[in-house]
């Protein structure tokens, strides 16, 4: 029986794209199972994902039910014996397969076709690369069934699967499928002919009904994840599974249906994404937030931007810190390389991943603890979209939200919709344009305020929300798209140099509500104009000119906790002064000097701190470390805890373990982190 929990110890991992044609028989010619696993070995990885099958459909074992690559006609056994020498050398081998995008099986089946549109014709059939099978398609769904059994007799020995794991990639909608079988799967769920929305174009997040269907989407992926999880659990006893789990912050909007849903068939979290460092840190908090099982899984592409450039490879700096970030929250660090088409590696590549994964290998024995987590975003996967068709969304919100807190070095953590019932940890939760939550989900921001918390929530994407925290009622949107917000005597003390004469810019129309007995903290100033006038009161700019009584930003008392409520999406801006509001109100409702970890670092840098029993572990990333290694200057360091006994500079792949001077004072213990270069972790004892 493989070995159900590999996952917990195996911190370097890999994945060798394979996505290669063969309608020329040079493709593949060269693919030689020793090299490749030579050339993992000296790149120190511990769990090599390899492909079983790819977007193009074709199978690389001798498969009966589909298409098996040619370069493996009279070479049937080569990616058998790749996963014989990882097994061989102690690696744990991950079988790869490509759910939904296979272009041979819709060539082959367009029954299968997974299409928009009258037309019936599917994206392929519009010139794009990527075939499509409907995964609400029985025929589709039986072929599935047929290749993991395939599989799992293809790479039994002695009775038993050689694959410690599966993971199956792109678990989502690539389109909203109007196929008869989508069709009739609606008709039996709700009753109704047709399906709402229909083409991208009419998609309505103001629609019921479209609401409804997207309700669907996601529950019937939700359900072809488990179909496929239990059938290769059933199949392959033991073996854990993966789904990529990347769309759901990768996808710009909800239409991909990529949530927790599909999450929960999982063994761990993972997915691979291709955002900046933040971003990355953003996810890498979002998946220890979801993941089933510890570690979760933080894919990174060797080469440059992406996968298209096939031969600029990062440097090993940026790769290193890229690694190091995922290892400060105590994840998994998966590497992706790409075949050359004609079977072989460039072997310099496992050089530079090797001496990357030697700067993490000192710091594997700590992934261990808790992530001190106590300011909250909420981030809803559901709810990727904005009603009025706008670019600000919950997704921009967070993602933004979350760089906000890592630069100030505020301890912050995500919420799930899945998590909302256990916010207990934090002192502030932010709801950013929350949108497409559940019922559950709102009782459960209730009673969170009711029991001490502090919730803010900024514009009207859920009036339901509003109702029942602030008694609002969402009576428009002002015409005007620049608007400002003039601080209240109650709130300019969180607004500094802005005044009612001189208030503080925003550039969206603000949602107008009807509320009572609330604090209002600054309202709406209109500009002297409106959009739809010809005239201006400043040609270069649209100062303000009309004072309102429209609450912009009020607070309310509700339970034992308060809500804080902005009109504008403050959170979405990169500017200072927006974030300096955001940090106003954070240190106003709760206090920066109440959180366990306070630091004098720059805002780039980030600490990620655990806690394991009588130990505490806190890490520093240079998020700026991607070029070149810069020495930055000493900052100190304040933890909350026990007074320590010691506090350790931990050894990297060149140095040794070092005790470090602290001092301990009102039950924090202060140290300085001198001459930081990309990455240190320390250990309070």
């Amino acid at each position: 029986m493989a070995n159900e929990r590999w996952f917990t110890k195996a911190y370097r991992r890999n994945l060798v794209d394979m996505h290669i044609e063969d309608w020329d028989p040079i493709f593949l010619s060269r693919f030689d199972p020793k090299e490749y696993a030579a050339n993992l070995k000296k790149a120190h990885i511990q769990a090599p994902m390899l492909y079983l099958q790819s977007h193009v459909g074709h199978c690389y074992w001798p498969t009966k039910s589909g298409h098996m690559h040619n370069a493996l006609a009279g070479r049937e056994d080569l990616m058998r014996q790749l996963v014989e020498l990882c097994k061989e050398s102690g690696m744990h081998p991950v079988g790869y397969y490509s759910l939904i995008y296979n272009t041979v099986e819709e060539d082959n089946h367009p029954d299968w076709r997974l299409y928009t549109g009258d037309d019936k014709l599917s994206a392929h059939q519009r010139g794009g690369r990527y075939g499509h099978c409907c995964p609400n398609n029985p025929a589709y769904i039986a072929f599935l069934k047929a290749q993991i059994a395939e599989m799992a007799e293809y790479f039994a020995k002695d009775g038993t699967c050689m694959l410690d794991g599966m993971f199956y990639d792109m678990t989502f909608w690539p389109n909203i499928c109007q196929c008869e079988h989508c069709r009739e799967r609606y008709l039996r769920d709700t009753g109704r002919t047709g399906l709402p929305g229909g083409k991208l174009p009419s998609v309505n997040w103001n629609d019921p009904d479209w609401l409804e269907f997207q309700d669907l989407r996601q529950k019937w992926l939700g359900e072809f994840a488990k179909l496929i999880t239990e059938e290769t659990r059933r199949l392959i006893p033991g073996v854990s599974v993966e789904h990529n789990y990347a769309n759901a912050v990768a996808a710009d909007n909800s239409l991909s249906a990529s949530t927790e849903l599909v999450n929960e068939w999982c063994d761990y979290t993972g997915g691979d994404l291709y955002g900046d460092l933040y971003n990355h840190s953003f996810t890498a908090k979002y998946y220890y937030a979801v993941t089933k099982n510890p570690p979760f899984e933080y894919m990174t592409c060797r080469c440059d931007r992406s996968l298209y450039v096939h031969t600029i490879t990062k440097t090993e700096e940026h790769l290193s810190v890229e690694v190091l970030l995922t290892a400060a929250h105590h994840g998994a660090s998966f590497i992706i390389d790409a075949i050359d088409p004609i079977g072989t590696l460039d072997s310099r590549v496992y050089d530079r991943i090797g001496r990357v994964f030697e700067r993490q290998m000192p710091y594997e024995p700590y992934f261990r603890g808790d992530m001190v987590r106590e300011a909250g975003v909420y981030y809803s996967t559901s709810g990727r979209y904005n009603t009025r068709s706008l670019s600000v969304t919950n997704k921009t919100c967070s993602i933004a939200l979350t760089r906000t807190l890592i630069e100030e070095n505020v301890p912050v953590g995500i919420v799930a919709n899945t998590l909302t019932g256990d916010m207990g940890r934090y002192k502030m939760v932010f709801a950013p344009q929350i949108a497409g939550i559940s019922d559950s989900n709102r009782a459960d921001l209730k009673a969170y305020v009711e029991n001490g918390g502090v919730l803010y929530i900024s514009g009207a994407e859920d009036p339901a929300l509003l109702q029942m925290l602030l008694g609002a009622d969402l009576k428009g949107y002002t015409e005007e798209s620049a608007m400002y917000m003039a601080p209240t005597e109650a709130g300019q003390p969180y607004f500094g140099e802005f005044t009612p004469d001189y208030p503080f810019p925003t550039e969206t129309s603000m949602p107008i509500l009807d509320m009572q007995d609330v604090t209002v903290l600054a309202t709406l100033t209109r500009p002297y104009t409106k959009p739809s006038e010809r005239r201006f009161a400043s040609i270069h700019s649209n100062p303000p000119g009309i004072p309102t009584d429209i609450p912009a930003l009020v607070c309310k008392k509700l339970g034992n906790g308060t809500v804080i409520w902005s009109a504008a999406p403050l959170e979405n801006d990169v500017r200072r002064s927006h974030k300096k509001l955001i940090m106003a109100l954070l240190d106003g409702f709760v206090g920066l000097d109440s959180f366990s970890v306070q630091t004098t670092a720059p805002r780039q840098v980030e600490l990620v701190t655990f806690r394991n029993g009588s130990e505490t572990l806190v890490s520093a990333v240079d998020l700026l470390c991607t070029d070149e290694q810069l020495m930055l200057q000493p900052f100190t360091v304040r933890v909350r805890c026990d007074k320590p006994k010691k506090v350790v500079l931990l050894g990297g792949r060149d140095t040794d373990d070092r005790e470090i001077p602290f001092t301990y004072e009102d039950g924090f213990v202060r140290f300085t982190v001198g001459g930081l270069v990309m990455f240190a972790m320390y250990k309070i004892q």
